[in-house]
Formats: C-alpha cells, sequence, structure tokens
C-alpha cells in the first residue's frame, strides 16, 4: 500500500499565503480625532511610565482637544491595515521643534513605521523652516535612543528631571535638518 500522500502534496491544497497588512504612516486630518485619541490612550495604557501625561488625565480630554490636535497638520499616525498602531507628533515649545509622544503598539514593530513616524515629523519641522528637530528620551530607554541615534539624533547634553515624585531624567536629543 503507498504511503500516503502529503496534504503539502495534494493538488489544490496548498497552504494558505500568510496575508501582511500594509503598513504606512499618514499625516492625521481632523475627522480622523477618534483613531488619534484611540492610539494616544493605547500609548498610555501600554507604557504608562514612558511619557509625562498619564491615561487617567488625558482620557478626560473633550473632543474639541482631539479635533484641534488631529487639525494641527504635526501629528502623524502609524497604520498596521485598517487599525492606528502608533503616533508621533511636533510641536512648538520654547522657538523649538521638538518630536513628542513617540510610541508604536508591539504588533506594529519592525515595519519600518518608528522611522517612517520620525522622518514625518522631521518633515513638518523642514516645512516649517526649522534647521533641528529635538527630543526627550528617557534615561534609561536605549532602545528609542539607539533608534534615535541611528536616524542622526545626538545627544545634547542637556537633561531634565521627570514630573514631581519621579526619580527618572530625561536627556535632549538634536537631529539637524539642513
Amino acid at each position: 500500500m503507498p504511503a500516503p500522500k502529503r496534504p503539502s502534496s495534494i493538488p489544490g491544497a496548498e497552504a494558505p499565503e500568510k496575508v501582511v497588512p500594509t503598513a504606512e504612516v499618514r499625516v492625521v486630518v481632523e475627522d480622523e480625532w477618534p483613531a488619534l485619541k484611540k492610539v494616544r490612550l493605547a500609548a498610555l495604557q501600554d507604557t504608562p511610565r514612558a511619557f509625562w501625561a498619564s491615561y487617567d488625565e488625558v482620557v478626560t480630554w473633550p473632543d474639541e482637544r482631539w479635533r484641534l490636535w488631529a487639525a494641527s497638520g504635526a501629528a502623524y499616525i502609524a497604520w498596521l491595515g485598517e487599525k492606528p498602531s502608533g503616533l508621533a507628533a511636533g510641536i512648538m515649545h520654547d522657538d523649538e521643534h521638538h518630536l513628542i509622544n513617540m510610541w508604536l503598539a508591539p504588533e506594529a514593530r519592525g515595519h519600518g513605521l518608528a522611522e517612517g513616524l520620525i522622518q514625518a515629523v522631521a518633515g513638518w519641522a523642514r516645512r516649517d523652516g526649522a534647521s533641528v528637530l529635538t527630543l526627550w528620551v528617557v534615561d534609561g530607554n536605549e532602545s528609542g535612543r539607539r533608534l534615535y541615534e541611528r536616524l542622526g539624533f545626538e545627544l545634547t547634553g542637556e537633561t531634565q528631571p521627570f514630573p514631581e515624585g519621579d526619580p527618572r531624567t530625561e536627556s535632549k536629543m538634536a537631529l539637524r535638518l539642513t
């Protein structure tokens, strides 16, 4: 009696192709404020110690605040398929262009989305006439620091404490845009 055929050799029984969702970074537009809210709150739940703001504080923001942020043209979402899976934004503070709120969902890592988010915010800063983009990275966040260094950010030597009651510090990094 012949050996049974292995499933891979049976016609029409090929293994299904693995569907890889599309991965892209897009600027947030005003009507996407619910996605912005969803991804920001997910970031605060996933890595609460990475940010100054807390979930309990941000979840109380009124919808109008989310709409205004979405309409600013300085917030970017990383999409994995149809799911908002990452975030980075730019702000002006003390006459500097800063990258803030950098985060990717665990399932979105490894698709080049972190680089895409950073490059999107750098593009926003360039269009606004900036020659430097800065950010603060939590001391001890070695994977974040390595990512920023790989993309050309350098430590400035400036540090700052976290909010009251948190003993951690942050280091400032800068990227020359010209």
